[in-house]
């Protein structure tokens, strides 16, 4: 797996030039722009949909396949291109290149038409692609990935292709029957799918955070540094975890909402590490932070509407602030840095990029926030145009540095 690719003898010349342009070199120039394509065209169809002026036929709800979409959809994409183009760096093997990259985004690209295709395409045939996508994935970087210091990465991505295993499962079937009172089923897999991502996002956020609050930091002239305490970040995960798993078991109200006030309380305590003179000198470090109070107050909602201590539609403002604010801004923020860094700019303000995460941040607060506060107003058509501005914003900026060579600024 860790071997270059193998290029055939004799090709055409026009192919050779195809598969060597700069967009095939690494697999955050392939993944990026089809993570920020399809969240600027899942949230402009999905809000169409769920505002009621477009209408859709399926055998699930609509926003059981919204939750879906975006999370196998836009967010798996993103983690694509993260790890295709971070485990090589780690593992100092040949990267996810050429062909073997090109077949990647083409089999992302099959599942993708094949779900919006199902008037004409199987049902069977449009998630099985998506599982096999995942697969290939893991095949890939799983193997690399193990001799790198971040294979603790490894398990969010297995519990990723579980997850989606079991969404297939449960929409082509009526489930996987556990015991008379468990099945797992299409939304098991989404709730599976959910806990995995924030573990994720932990895992991933952990290295990045370090690199840019030491970035912030080194205006000061004591040398000190930002070091982030692991026992921190795997309480919160061992906290998501069992909330998780709680969700999934269908256990009842009063447990999933103290666990989720635990999670809550478990990922405002990786903060404590943050609260240094300087470490919010920049907008990088600002949103990065800005994304663990996300995650920790929309848990906090989720878990303080389960236990009845708030009206129920906190529970639907924390979904979408732990997704919006947290899963979203998260990787926003791992699109901007990581594609910068890697075309060989240096992590400079460009305007392009802070309107990208100003309006993402606004559109989390006008799809939880504002409706808890000003419930007679519909904010939900602001909402989704702010989350696709901030995803053309992305684009607009980064399109022309993925599609040309490396400069070093």
């Amino acid at each position: 797996m860790s071997e270059g690719i193998l290029q055939p003898t004799e090709q055409p010349q026009e192919q050779i030039r195809f598969i060597d342009h700069p967009v095939f070199s690494d697999g955050f120039r392939v993944f990026f722009p089809l993570a920020a394509l399809s969240a600027l065209g899942l949230i402009l169809f999905w809000g169409l949909s769920l505002s009621g002026l477009i209408s859709i036929e399926a055998s699930l709800s609509p926003l059981a396949l919204h939750r879906y979409d975006m999370i196998f959809g836009f967010l798996v994409a993103a983690m694509a291109g993260f790890l295709t183009t971070a485990v090589p760096s780690w593992s100092k093997t040949s990267p996810v290149a050429g062909w073997e990259l090109f077949g990647l985004g083409l089999l992302w690209l099959a599942g993708r038409f094949a779900f919006w295709g199902s008037d004409w395409v199987p049902v069977w045939l449009a998630f099985s692609l998506h599982f096999a996508f995942l697969i290939a994935l893991a095949i890939r970087i799983l193997p690399p990935l193990w001799t790198a210091k971040m294979r603790h990465l490894i398990w969010p991505v297995i519990l990723l292709a579980i997850a989606q295993g079991i969404s297939v499962v449960g929409y082509v079937s009526d489930g996987i029957v556990i015991n008379a009172q468990w099945v797992l089923s299409f939304d098991t897999g989404l709730a599976m799918a959910e806990g995995a991502f924030a573990i994720m996002v932990l895992t991933a956020l952990a290295p990045i955070s370090t690199v840019i609050v030491n970035h912030a930091l080194d205006q000061r002239d004591d040398g000190v540094k930002f070091i982030p305490r692991p026992p921190f970040r795997r309480a919160a995960m061992l906290c998501l975890g069992l909330y998780t798993l709680a969700r999934m078991g269908q256990a009842s109200d009063g447990l999933q909402g103290w666990l989720a006030l635990a999670a809550s309380c478990s990922v405002l305590n990786i903060l404590q590490d943050w609260h240094m003179k300087g470490a919010l000198g920049t907008s990088f470090s600002k949103s990065l932070y800005l994304v663990y109070w996300f995650l920790a107050v929309g848990l906090a909602l989720q878990g303080l509407s389960l236990l009845e201590l708030v009206p129920v539609e906190a529970l639907v403002a924390g979904r979408h602030m732990l997704f919006i604010g947290g899963f979203s801004l998260a990787t926003l923020m791992v699109l901007i840095i990581a594609g910068t860094r890697h075309t060989g700019r240096s992590l400079a303000p460009y305007p392009l990029f802070i309107a990208s995460i100003l309006t993402l941040v606004m559109a989390c607060v006008a799809r939880s926030v504002l409706p808890l506060v000003l419930p007679d107003i519909d904010w939900m058509m602001l909402a989704w145009i702010c989350f696709a501005l901030s995803f053309a914003f992305y684009l607009r900026q980064i399109t022309p540095w993925i599609l040309a060579e490396n400069v070093n600024d």
